[in-house]
């Protein structure tokens, strides 16, 4: 089996290891005719990387920290010690796994694109004024017409949402939890108020409300904070013109193959 290695900076001291650990197997390594990328990181090297590799099958992997500030990896597949390692490259050759796809989100504004297998977000920037926008979202035969005063606010797929979308869990001290596999999600980030408007009715306003896939989102920014979007590739993120809409969807044409393996406990 031929495959592509990506491994970030903070797992470089394995790469000898795990190079081993699959040519012992009789893997081939290469970055140019390969049938999975091995991406060993974090979650933030996942964003990053791994939209290059849209329409591919690709496998998560990661080491377990054991300190506080380590690399956050809520979605790899397994750790990278040499047991696990031996594990993981047997069940690739036996096919005991699955490919899960997962959706790709697309922001357009401005008459560009961006595209994320995690999540988009748009925050203040330049002044201690809170952010206020205005949201309309449809999905199916429902309208929802938000109204948010906060730092900001996010749109995730199923992979990005154990991230930035889960921080009212982790200030609770809960795990964070992946929405569901069909779902996108919004969340207003520290909001000081939100008005909801569903259908033409005022309904109970959220923090936080998950969408089907088909949902189709679109964002008015009323008052000009320095607004910056967030999400695409890199981490310098893109200046919002308050004048200008934000619209944020589901690309049914896109989709990220996620290896999901079925290591024996």
């Amino acid at each position: 089996m031929k495959i592509n290695l990506i491994i970030d900076k903070y797992h470089n001291d394995k790469r000898d290891s795990i190079k081993r650990a699959f040519a012992k197997h009789g893997f081939k390594i290469s970055p140019t005719d390969y049938e999975m990328t091995l991406f060993v990181g974090g979650d933030g090297t996942f964003a990053n990387d791994a939209v290059d590799f849209i329409g591919k099958p690709v496998l998560f992997l990661s080491r377990q920290w054991k300190k506080p500030n380590g690399s956050v990896s809520y979605n790899s597949q397994a750790n990278i010690d040499i047991k696990s390692l031996e594990s993981i490259a047997k069940a690739l050759l036996t096919g005991d796994y699955e490919i899960l796809e997962q959706p790709v989100l697309v922001a357009k504004y401005d008459g560009k694109e961006y595209a994320s297998i995690y999540d988009f977000f748009v925050e203040r920037y330049a002044t201690k004024e809170a952010l206020r926008y205005r949201i309309t979202v449809i999905d199916g035969k429902t309208r929802l017409h938000v109204y948010g005063i906060s730092n900001g606010f996010i749109i995730t797929t199923p992979l990005g949402s154990t991230g930035y979308y889960s921080y009212p869990d982790i200030l609770n001290g809960k795990k964070p939890k992946r929405i569901g596999h069909d779902s996108i999600g919004m969340a207003h980030i520290l909001p000081v108020k939100i008005e909801d408007v569903e259908n033409g009715r005022d309904v109970k306003p959220q923090i936080r409300r998950t969408f089907s896939k088909n949902a189709i989102i679109h964002v008015n920014i009323e008052r000009d904070v320095g607004q910056m979007l967030f999400g695409m590739q890199g981490s310098r993120g893109v200046g919002i013109n308050y004048r200008k809409p934000i619209s944020l969807m589901v690309d049914k044409k896109k989709v990220l193959k996620m290896v999901i393996l079925k290591l024996k406990r």
